[in-house]
């Protein structure tokens, strides 16, 4: 019963517990085996002609922390045949990659948590080395970037009445500079492309011919001539609109010249 209630906690439904091993104060080892006896063969996807064929040294897997403990799964490493295919293979776990370290679980709970702290934290959360979460809270980044940009392009794909952004910053100031496109409606970042100049804008667009199947119907940017030159031969039909933050700055700067004209007029 007890094992039952732990099993539950660790949430991994294909396994069953063997036997509990404490370790240490902050450890304790459980070795599982698989629920099922035999796994399906890779190639002809049925377990009818699958044998075991024994096992090779088992595997340990660092699993989420229970009762402030360190986890440690020591899981069978399985040698299976299939006398169909004529072939053999090592039985594959759902909670954990092929030659993976830590569950699945394991790895998203610590990006979640390095996501909003840093990775020390998560590191000492987890009880796990701190190049470890780092590591695990980069392979997350890639992933959810690529799902995120996915999204945002989705959306403006079929947005109606999509407003573009396109505005540049520095990368070394004075010297390097990129472009980032944004779709305003929905405030996310669609592209970023290197450089400014007019053949930068070019090269993008001949690259990355979903940017020209958008239809904005307007794209908000700064004074730069390459941009409306680029926005115009992009997207002809878009109205181009110079964005508040450059035509606040042209007012401030008019205003100012003015004023150094008349203050010497003036009488105190």
């Amino acid at each position: 019963m007890q094992n039952q209630y732990i099993k539950e906690m660790l949430d991994l439904p294909e396994l069953q517990i063997h036997q509990i091993v404490p370790m240490s104060a902050d450890e304790v080892h459980i070795e599982v085996t698989p629920v099922t006896y035999k796994q399906d063969c890779p190639l002809c996807q049925s377990d009818e002609c699958v044998i075991r064929k024994g096992n090779n040294h088992p595997r340990k897997v660092q699993h989420l922390p229970a009762f402030g403990k360190k986890v440690v799964l020591i899981v069978p490493t399985i040698r299976m045949h299939c006398s169909s295919c004529e072939i053999g293979f090592v039985w594959m776990y759902e909670f954990v990659g092929p030659k993976r370290r830590y569950s699945h679980l394991f790895r998203e709970r610590a990006a979640e948590q390095a996501f909003s702290s840093t990775a020390a934290h998560s590191a000492l959360m987890q009880q796990a080395p701190t190049s470890t979460v780092h590591r695990l809270h980069n392979d997350v980044v890639l992933v959810e970037s690529e799902r995120l940009s996915k999204q945002a392009w989705k959306q403006a794909t079929e947005s109606i009445g999509l407003v573009l952004g396109g505005d540049d910053f520095a990368i070394r100031k004075g010297h390097t500079y990129n472009t980032g496109i944004h779709d305003l409606k929905w405030e996310t970042l669609l592209d970023l492309l290197s450089g400014r100049k007019l053949e930068n804008l070019w090269a993008y667009a001949q690259w990355h011919p979903h940017f020209l199947q958008l239809e904005p119907k307007a794209v908000v940017m700064d004074l730069a001539k390459a941009y409306h030159t680029w926005i115009s031969e992009c997207f002809p039909k878009a109205i181009r609109i110079a964005d508040r933050f450059h035509v606040h700055g042209y007012v401030i700067e008019a205003l100012q010249e003015v004023r150094n004209a008349v203050q010497s007029t003036l009488s105190p």
